[in-house]
């Protein structure tokens, strides 16, 4: 079974680099663009139109732009804080931004890693490649909690 991996970014044409540099670097995981935070967390609750688990599966790796409209990145990495570890995958930022302040915030907000994008195809499969380091190890459960005793 592919991992998923959830884009949470809000310009098409860095979605699509993406997608295009994950099949180029050879992952076997499909990706799932939202572009708004807000929608990020709906899709990790199962909510709405993110009910159906067949078509939305718990993903593996959330990869985080900083700048987005509405929720920024560092708010929802602020609100992933606040949530039980086991229903939050590692996140990785991915963004233009090339500050030490912003990189030293998302670590210390829970970020397992923080990438500088770049627009060269090249330099973006070596930075998919890298973001496989950080996927939900195997005892990561991507189905929900099953266990019944209390």
């Amino acid at each position: 079974m592919n991992g998923v991996i959830l884009l949470i970014e809000d310009n098409s044409e860095d979605i699509e680099l993406f997608r295009l540099a994950v099949a180029q670097s050879g992952a076997p995981c499909d990706v799932i663009a939202v572009q708004f935070a807000k929608d990020a967390i709906k899709y990790l609750g199962g909510v709405g139109e993110y009910a159906d688990q067949k078509q939305f599966p718990k993903p593996t790796l959330i990869v985080l732009d900083l700048s987005l409209p509405g929720m920024s990145g560092l708010e929802f990495l602020t609100w992933a804080k606040g949530e039980p570890p086991e229903t939050i995958p590692p996140i990785v930022v991915l963004s233009y931004s090339q500050l030490e302040l912003n990189r030293h915030l998302t670590e210390k907000l829970g970020a397992k890693g923080y990438f500088v994008k770049s627009p060269d195809l090249q330099e973006s499969v070596a930075i998919t490649k890298s973001l496989r380091l950080f996927e939900a190890p195997p005892s990561y459960s991507a189905e929900p909690n099953q266990n019944t005793s209390e």
